[in-house]
């Protein structure tokens, strides 16, 4: 095996949302407060993050500070004006359990959105009327358990 065609790039993380900040229309940035360890000591340390906007709305429940997540995602960067680089994690999967990150969904993402909604996986579950074909394919199907109805009701009368 030749290890040179590998390229391994997964960051598994947790921690608690500190800040959150919508930038661009692609991405919205936020923060973690994680532990840093060291030999002699455990610190606290800031963790840069972008989440696309598509699974931002899909898990916007989990996004308020102090609230503990557990990340799934890969390094990125990017070199500043000042010729400095600035590192970042790319957010792939989040929940607020990590049995999900590391064992992966068992079930969709539901949430409520704040007009009372029901959001599965960012899909809003909204009622829409039928269309004109959809009605009259509605009325058929009652006719017909109607009809069933009233000849199983004529049998029986008949039996009597």
């Amino acid at each position: 095996m030749n290890y040179e065609d590998i390229n391994l790039n997964e960051v598994i993380i947790s921690g608690k949302i500190n800040v959150i900040t919508d930038t661009n229309d692609k991405y919205i940035k936020f923060s973690i407060i994680t532990k840093k360890y060291t030999l002699n000591e455990c610190k606290n340390v800031y963790v840069s993050l972008n989440i696309s906007r598509e699974l931002y709305y899909t898990f916007l429940d989990y996004f308020f500070k102090d609230n503990k997540v557990f990340i799934k995602g890969y390094l990125n960067s990017y070199i500043d004006k000042s010729k400095k680089i600035k590192s970042f994690i790319t957010v792939t999967e989040i929940s607020d359990n990590p049995d999900d990150i590391l064992k992966g969904r068992s079930s969709p993402h539901i949430r409520y959105d704040p007009d009372g909604v029901q959001v599965w996986n960012g899909k809003r579950c909204e009622a829409k009327e039928p269309t004109e074909d959809e009605l009259k394919q509605m009325q058929k199907m009652i006719d017909s358990i109607t009809n069933e109805r009233n000849e199983c009701n004529m049998l029986r009368k008949s039996c009597i």
